[in-house]
């Protein structure tokens, strides 16, 4: 038995509740025909404001042109076909993957339509976490081709700083050698610095072997000391920092927190190369990043503050949304804070920040204890 048209359109809008599709209706030309919903919540806009229209009076010019060129392949073609596009909505960028296909004695094309902002989330999370994996192994190479020629610098340095001391103290008050002793005395210095150096390059690699393992395993690493992890950050970033600003730290002390020491460090590195892109380079003496870390009421709070540019009053209702960049096109991916606040809201935190355009922004992340 044929079915009503009106018991048609209670069966999809079943369907599009089960789902949470959306369907939309285009003519050949590229105009909005009709729209079925579970929700008009769903709907970026008002149906008022496209029922009608060209889609390139609705969506940005590079989607449109994308749908336009959809419906033109299917009508051609009579065979379907899946897009993904996002759109810039009040609430952030949503991701869309869109079925389109041809409707049987309907004159157009009908793109199903499913909000995976979700999945790309995950998807790019995934993706920096391979990446991460990659440098681990990376770094573990690097490490190993590091260290070997540095323990047989470090232990020569060692033997060339006892012999030459012998040396000195052989040639203390003899008379007439004072300037060789003096000399001497400078060998040892700069020994001592270059001692120095090969203990800085120890400690990097470490670092970074460290921040690029990911996640740490075992009953000891299920909690975090925030001093290790924030020296380990502001490591990794002073190549960023040291031509934008002067770094200031101060770490009180308190007890270590709950959590992944290694995924610590991510959060408070992404925090201070924020800090540090937010300030041009060429003035490092007029400007700060400032890092404070301190106990308040059985957690640990840890604050990145900077004199850069700010942020915009619009912007920061924003800032922890996936995919928000005010960065070009192109240049990073809009996930970088938004996977801080997820890392420490999985370490049971907060992550909150307060900005003034032209003075500065200041990150605060709330950890709890173990």
């Amino acid at each position: 038995m044929p079915q009503s048209k009106e018991s048609l359109e209670t069966l999809l809008q079943v369907v599009l509740s089960l789902t949470d599709s959306l369907v939309f209706e285009f003519d050949a030309g590229g105009h909005f025909l009709a729209a079925w919903t579970r929700s008009d919540s769903q709907l970026v806009l008002p149906r008022e404001a496209f029922m009608g229209r060209h889609i390139s009076e609705v969506m940005d010019p590079q989607t449109a042109a994308r749908t336009l060129e959809s419906i033109q392949r299917v009508l051609a073609r009579g065979e379907p076909e899946r897009f993904e596009y996002s759109v810039e909505v009040e609430g952030g960028r949503r991701w869309y993957s869109a079925d389109a296909t041809l409707v049987p004695d309907r004159p157009g094309v009908a793109f199903l339509t499913r909000d995976i902002t979700r999945q790309k989330t995950l998807e790019l999370s995934l993706l920096q976490a391979d990446r991460l994996a990659a440098l681990g192994t990376l770094a573990a190479g690097v490490a190993h081709e590091v260290n070997n020629p540095l323990g047989y610098l470090s232990s020569n340095l060692h033997f060339i700083e006892e012999g030459l001391a012998e040396v000195r103290r052989a040639l203390a008050g003899t008379p007439g050698l004072a300037p060789l002793v003096a000399r001497l005395e400078e060998c040892e210095e700069a020994l001592d610095e270059a001692r120095q150096g090969t203990t800085r390059i120890r400690n990097v690699v470490g670092d970074l072997k460290t921040f690029a393992r990911g996640e740490d395993t075992g009953p000891e690493k299920e909690q975090a000391d925030v001093r290790r992890a924030l020296e380990m950050s502001i490591n990794m970033a002073m190549p960023e920092l040291r031509h934008r600003a002067r770094m200031v730290w101060h770490v009180e002390e308190v007890p270590p927190v709950r959590g992944s020491e290694s995924r610590l460090g991510q959060v408070l590195l992404n925090l201070l190369l924020n800090a540090a892109q937010a300030i041009p380079e060429g003035a490092p003496a007029e400007n700060t990043v400032e890092a404070l870390v301190r106990a308040e009421g059985g957690k640990v709070a840890i604050e990145i503050r900077d004199t850069g540019h700010g942020i915009s009053p619009e912007n920061l209702k924003r800032i922890f949304e996936p995919f928000f960049t005010t960065r070009p096109a192109g240049v990073g991916t809009g996930l970088g804070l938004a996977i801080c606040h997820s890392i420490v809201i999985a370490m049971g935190g907060e992550l909150t920040v307060e900005s003034t355009v032209g003075q500065g922004t200041c990150f605060r992340v709330l950890l709890p204890t173990t």
